[in-house]
């Protein structure tokens, strides 16, 4: 009867044993990993849940990137643009010198050469990660600049992007294939612009600047000389105003376009962060709860382990007792 119970407190110790250890070795895994469902089998809707979402944050983490370059493209042009508004001013304070009697008109053409120059020059200089949005030398122009702004996740698990964008036409200041496709280089009608309300009917165009374009512009380049009549001066100045005018409209466009990234920038990042919370709650083990039970399951193996000793001594004594 002695040797039934012994065996009996004996393979219940042993349970405990086994069960200990292996409740322990399971929590210690929790523990080392931070994952309560590290695999399908753990549970299969939490784990395929927190995959989809993992792999959302994957593309979200894609799109911000993109965005942070597109960023770069806009600040770029954006700054050139401020520039070349900053020259075309001090274009017109010399087209206006040049009406008062006794200046050195050849002075004044020399300094406006150089500030055309100037304008090509931060005009090609605007370029960031191979492009460039205002100096265009491909013969056939895109239509469109695009960064990616967003995307959407449709019920069937396809993905689409939405785009931040806009147009090689607004943007484009020099090209040197087809200069009419460029601000500075294409010409510009002053019968519409000096007297908008009678025209002549006569064309009279202008442009800015002759970079030797494969198709040239056609009509007169903006100088000054002594030949240069007043009404000259007064087409020359409306031309380069209504330059300006649409480089102020471009400034605009690129800087609302640069909010709205730093917008799409901020919730990317704040997206991202959504999902690591999302994902956690899913997966992530309670590290405070797995603590405790770790020293739980030590504590009841050690307990086992003590008992399962107590009994082999308990049936050694036994056995000498007896035999």
């Amino acid at each position: 009867m002695s040797n039934v119970i012994m065996t009996s407190y004996t393979q219940s110790a042993l349970q405990t044993l086994l069960f200990a250890s292996d409740s322990l070795e399971k929590t210690q895994s929790r523990s080392d990993s931070g994952l309560k469902i590290a695999s399908a089998a753990d549970n299969a809707g939490y784990w395929s849940v927190a995959t989809g979402m993992r792999s959302d944050k994957s593309i979200v983490g894609s799109i911000a990137d993109a965005l942070n370059l597109g960023a770069s493209k806009v600040d770029t042009s954006y700054e050139a643009v401020n520039s070349a508004i900053d020259i075309l001013d001090q274009i017109t304070a010399l087209l206006e010198t040049a009406y008062e009697a006794g200046t050195d008109r050849t002075t004044l053409n020399t300094s406006l050469t150089e500030l055309k120059g100037n304008l090509q020059s931060v005009t090609q200089a605007a370029t960031f990660s191979g492009d460039n949005w205002l100096y265009n030398t491909d013969a056939s122009m895109i239509d469109t600049y695009t960064v990616p702004a967003s995307f959407q996740r449709s019920v069937s698990g396809s993905v689409s992007l939405n785009f931040i964008s806009i147009s090689s036409s607004q943007s484009t200041l020099i090209d040197t294939q087809d200069a009419s496709r460029g601000l500075f280089t294409g010409a510009i009608d002053a019968d519409t612009l000096v007297d908008p309300d009678n025209p002549t009917g006569t064309p009279r165009n202008y442009y800015l600047l002759d970079v030797g374009s494969a198709a040239p512009a056609t009509g007169t380049e903006i100088s000054i000389s002594e030949a240069t009549t007043i009404s000259e001066l007064d087409d020359m100045i409306a031309v380069v105003s209504s330059m300006t005018d649409q480089l102020n409209r471009l400034g605009s466009s690129l800087g609302s376009m640069s909010n709205r990234i730093d917008q799409q920038v901020t919730y990317a990042a704040s997206l991202s962060d959504t999902f690591d919370e999302s994902i956690s709650r899913l997966v992530d083990t309670d590290m405070e709860e797995e603590s405790a039970k770790l020293a739980a399951f030590k504590t009841q193996q050690e307990v086992a382990m003590q008992v399962l000793s107590l009994l082999n001594s308990h049936q050694q004594s036994l056995s000498v007792l007896f035999s």
